[in-house]
């Protein structure tokens, strides 16, 4: 039981597990060297660790919500393996019907684990991007989301500053979409998807924590450069995504790659480095006033904010 809520805090898919927040200072300690051309213990200790942040009444309801949401995980609230397991099981089925093969019976055996890792991968990240973007879109799904974006500092706790709602979600789309592609993947590369071919997938997500993940909420800068901004999502174009400023509205969406926001008309590269405050915003970038003061208000305000948005939502689809 303890191995399991250690799991569910600190495990190998939670950005504060001990080996992510370890590489975090290791490479913010290079960087500040690098910068400084120097090194003080207790100057870098107040650039990575300002109290004007670790002390903000911001933070103490993103440690709130990361408890609540780590507990969720642990008890399986949040989960969607039976969902995925029923899809991919009847997507393989259905295939198997239509093309007459049921399992590709380890059709390109010496690739097969290699591709099943990429597709999975580029279809997870995907998942995030639209799940990401439809709760800015949707008016009924804004407010939930809203609940991250109105962090007013960031650190690395801050990326489980998420409602429950927006939680379930995503979980619940990506075990469709990733069902899905199983499913067609048993068909058309494999006819099985073990435990090490999931470990490929695992492995990719561990050097993505660990080669810098928690910069993304943080506030030492970090940018790819304009050529590599197309492809991957950098720690300095993800703290843009939270900007009030006008010219970052509803822009870098993506979790690793940067391929969709490209695609789809949403992605910003910045040309160099640049000031904003963070925290919500009008269209007209006038900042709105904390609407999740605290733990109880980021829980119960969302769910007001979501009725009143399908109330207007259903009085304009009355109206003649």
């Amino acid at each position: 039981m303890l191995a399991d809520i250690y799991d569910a805090f600190f495990g190998p898919g939670v950005r504060l597990s001990p080996p992510y927040l370890l590489a975090f200072v290791v490479m913010a300690l290079a960087i500040f060297v690098v910068r400084e051309r120097s090194f003080r213990p207790r100057q870098f200790l107040a650039w990575l660790f300002p109290a004007a942040i670790w002390r903000h009444p911001s933070l103490r309801v993103d440690v709130q919500l990361y408890v609540l949401n780590r507990m969720l995980s642990l008890s399986g609230a949040l989960g969607a393996v039976t969902v995925q397991t029923v899809v991919a099981v009847a997507v393989a089925v259905g295939l198997g019907r239509l093309t007459g093969t049921p399992m590709a019976a380890g059709a390109w055996s010496g690739w097969s684990g290699v591709v099943v890792t990429v597709a999975i991968l580029i279809a997870s990240d995907f998942v995030v991007y639209w799940v990401h973007r439809a709760h800015h879109e949707l008016p009924v799904l804004w407010p939930f989301h809203a609940v991250h974006h109105s962090a007013e500092v960031m650190t690395p706790i801050t990326v489980y500053r998420k409602h429950p709602v927006y939680d379930l979600i995503e979980a619940q789309v990506r075990a469709l979409v990733m069902g899905a592609v199983i499913g067609a993947l048993l068909v058309a590369v494999t006819d099985r998807i073990d435990v090490i071919t999931l470990g490929g997938t695992h492995a990719a997500y561990f050097l993505f924590h660990l080669l810098g993940s928690n910069f993304r909420h943080s506030h030492v800068w970090i940018s790819y450069g304009p050529v590599l901004e197309h492809l991957l999502i950098s720690p300095a174009q993800h703290q843009i995504h939270h900007s009030r400023a006008v010219r970052h509205h509803n822009r870098n969406y993506g979790e690793v790659l940067a391929i969709w926001d490209w695609m789809f008309g949403t992605l910003y590269v910045p040309r160099g480095r640049e000031e904003f405050e963070i925290g919500l915003a009008e269209s007209d970038g006038t900042p709105i006033p904390q609407p999740h003061p605290t733990f109880a208000r980021a829980l119960m305000q969302p769910l007001r904010d979501s009725r009143a948005a399908l109330r207007r939502r259903r009085a304009v689809a009355s109206r003649p």
